[in-house]
């Protein structure tokens, strides 16, 4: 039996099933404000200089930034409209050497977002995964691998230069300084790549599937 050949979707197709595959946790983010039940806890663990970061979220808010200590410190709020999800939701964080995670979890389709606040050593390199949120890094060096579903990411820029920058978005706009006043190389129509190449020391990959990406000095 012959095989069928594959024919690639349109720019426009590939939104609308994007849209389709994320509504359930567009849905969740969308009813923030009703959430009638939340508790808030705090944690730290020791992390030298120089190691990787990994973050897993499915729903909330991320923001990550500079702290004065060796240490990575951990606020976070989960937020529901049923107590017992609010319950159920945990955290795993482990720390291994210099390797770190963090990892979101709540009941399956239970309607729960995390709001977190992150504080990490300056020189962190950055894993971040999530699906329905928005993305705040400020004043990080390292390397960062960023990912979102839906939402915005926004990452200032301190003291550190990139050799390299890729950053896109399916359904969006990317924009802002890479280094100085340069913006680097913007394309696309229905969502944007930048790329950029430089003489500093770290790379930036940045993906959200329906958001804006900012670079920003600061």
């Amino acid at each position: 039996m012959l095989g069928r050949s594959l024919v690639p979707l349109h720019p426009l197709h590939k939104a609308v099933l994007l849209c389709l595959v994320l509504a359930p946790f567009c849905a969740a983010r969308a009813s923030s404000h009703d959430w009638d039940y939340q508790e808030s806890h705090s944690d730290s663990r020791d992390f030298a200089p120089g190691g990787t970061l990994h973050v897993r979220l499915s729903v909330g808010d991320l923001n990550i930034r500079r702290g004065d200590s060796n240490k990575i410190a951990l606020h976070y709020t989960v937020k529901s409209r049923h107590e017992r999800n609010v319950k159920e939701a945990h955290v795993d964080f482990d720390v291994h050497g210099n390797d770190a995670s963090i990892e979101f979890h709540a009941t399956s389709h239970s309607n729960t977002s995390f709001d977190v606040e992150l504080e990490i050593p300056a020189n962190t390199n950055l894993d971040v995964h999530a699906k329905v949120g928005d993305l705040t890094v400020e004043d990080i060096e390292g390397d960062k691998d960023l990912e979102l579903g839906v939402g915005d990411v926004r990452v200032v820029r301190g003291n550190a230069d990139y050799r390299l920058v890729q950053a896109s978005s399916g359904i969006g706009d990317v924009s802002g300084d890479v280094r100085g006043n340069e913006r680097g190389e913007v394309s696309g129509w229905l969502g944007k790549t930048l790329k950029y190449h430089g003489d500093g020391k770290y790379e930036l990959r940045a993906h959200v599937g329906v958001g804006d990406i900012t670079l920003e000095r600061k």
